[in-house]
């Protein structure tokens, strides 16, 4: 598109509006800078991007979004210069003072294109998209950059981006280069907003009627009250969950994503009610994956298998499942997490079973263990807390030795790191008969008994107190 055109398209976009800010001056040095303004429905992206000294020639967007990515201009000192893509990368002809480039990127083909809430998906009144997916960024970041963006949305519509917001800077969010690839999850478009937690957990719901939609607000607050009693504080200081509307009673798919910020995006029912609402579990597990940070490692088995284990605990509680529910529920599910045969202990081996149940099986074992060491003192949850008051959260990366060393401080023995080093190797086995029997539970059909005279039997209630 030439220069006379993007304009015009711009100007199209905004409406009456003033035309985008100012960037700041391009040698600023103040990292990635970005102006985006959006037609209605977020269908079409323009974009003007100034990058400080030291970020790099080369630019990119996150894989396979590179096809929706059109006119790339680089400003230099006779005017905007086109630059041409080249096998799914744009080489600027210089960058070494600084530069500023302007785009446009059509998010709705993308969306129809793709249907993946990791890229984009969407219809023409509201699009779901990480700004990853289209901000234009050096491929080789220098670690520490801020990088932030103000996006404009079309008259009477709505951006909201699990990003968190820029201080001091009304409607613009903030990152860090090591932190622009797959950013959290955003919305555009004709969004309701609604809030939950005191604010802290902020609701995008998207185009689709909600028969009920005070029953999904109850749900979402209970989930979110839920996960910070078992924390003592919600892991993050801000979320964004996006609700999509779907056919259906209940929740459906759900998705959880940090990197600079905390979402989640998740599908309810249309005749979504309290009671289709009250046995779910896949808005507290999404929510508990908010308390871990991302970790830089092959242990994507300890951050789902500790949503596992910890979602029902938090339900618990939070006076929504009885205790018998609780070890039903482990009593059925932990055999999937044992080793089989050609198993190369966690880290080596990615099957559903080892990923969800065998993440699960090692907080479970971890758990008992602290309990047993430290004579009841001290446990996982105290770990857990220690990770979240340190920052530790799914908004950072951290890579697993800095998870354990502060778990195992906080419970004063090494057992995290012990375990760790077993089980993270070696296909270690778990005794879970002999371990049910020393709780004190006894399969009983499709629920549990107690045996309150078991050796560990004080453990267990301590694990899931009785309810008054």
């Amino acid at each position: 598109m030439r220069r006379s055109a993007w304009l015009l398209a711009l100007a199209t976009a905004c409406g009456s509006r003033v035309p985008p800010r100012v960037l700041p001056a391009a040698n600023a040095g103040a990292g990635w800078s970005y102006d985006v303004v959006a037609s209605p429905g977020g269908a079409e992206l323009h974009v003007q991007a100034s990058f400080a000294p030291g970020s790099g020639r080369t630019m990119s967007v996150e894989g396979g979004a590179e096809p929706f990515l059109h006119d790339v201009e680089v400003q230099t000192s006779t005017g905007w210069v086109a630059v041409a893509p080249n096998d799914g990368s744009w080489t600027l002809p210089s960058c070494d003072e600084g530069c500023r480039v302007r785009y446009r990127y059509a998010l709705a083909e993308i969306a129809r294109d793709q249907d993946d809430v990791t890229i984009a998906r969407g219809d023409g009144a509201a699009i779901e998209a990480p700004p990853s997916t289209w901000l234009l960024r050096p491929e080789r970041a220098v670690p520490g950059f801020p990088i932030r963006f103000h996006v404009q949305p079309a008259p009477g519509e709505l951006f909201m981006s699990g990003v968190f917001p820029a201080p001091g800077a009304p409607d613009t969010y903030e990152a860090r280069t090591e932190g622009a690839y797959q950013m959290s999850y955003s919305a555009i478009g004709r969004i309701r907003p609604r809030a939950a937690l005191d604010g802290v957990v902020q609701v995008a719901i998207l185009p689709g009627d909600l028969s009920h939609e005070s029953d999904v607000l109850a749900w979402v607050e209970r989930s979110a009250r839920a996960v910070a009693g078992f924390y003592g504080r919600f892991p993050v200081k801000r979320l964004l969950l996006i609700v999509r509307p779907r056919p259906g009673r209940g929740a459906g798919f759900g998705t959880t994503m940090g990197h600079s910020g905390a979402s989640i995006a998740i599908d309810v029912g249309t005749g979504a009610t309290a009671a289709g609402l009250e046995d779910d579990w896949i808005l507290v597990h999404e929510m508990v994956h908010t308390a871990l940070p991302d970790i830089q490692g092959p242990q994507h088995w300890l951050e789902e298998g500790l949503a596992t284990y910890v979602e029902p605990l938090a339900r618990h509680r939070a006076g929504i499942l009885r205790a018998e529910d609780v070890w039903s529920d482990w009593v059925h599910g932990m055999p999937n997490g044992l080793p089989v045969e050609g198993d190369q202990g966690l880290d080596r081996t990615e099957t559903w079973g080892r990923t969800y149940w065998g993440g699960a099986l090692f907080c479970l074992v971890a758990d008992v263990t602290i309990r047993e060491r430290t004579h009841g003192a001290h446990s996982l949850e105290d770990a857990l807390r220690a990770i979240v008051a340190l920052g530790g959260n799914i908004s950072e990366g951290w890579p697993i030795e800095k998870i354990l060393d502060v778990g195992d401080r906080a419970t004063g023995v090494p057992v995290l790191h012990e375990l760790y080093a077993d089980m993270s190797v070696h296909p270690t086995p778990v005794d879970l008969e002999a371990l049910w029997k020393r709780l004190g539970i006894a399969p009983s059909g499709k629920t549990v008994v107690f045996d309150d005279a078991a050796p560990l039997a004080a453990m267990r209630n301590a694990m899931t107190p009785k309810k008054p």
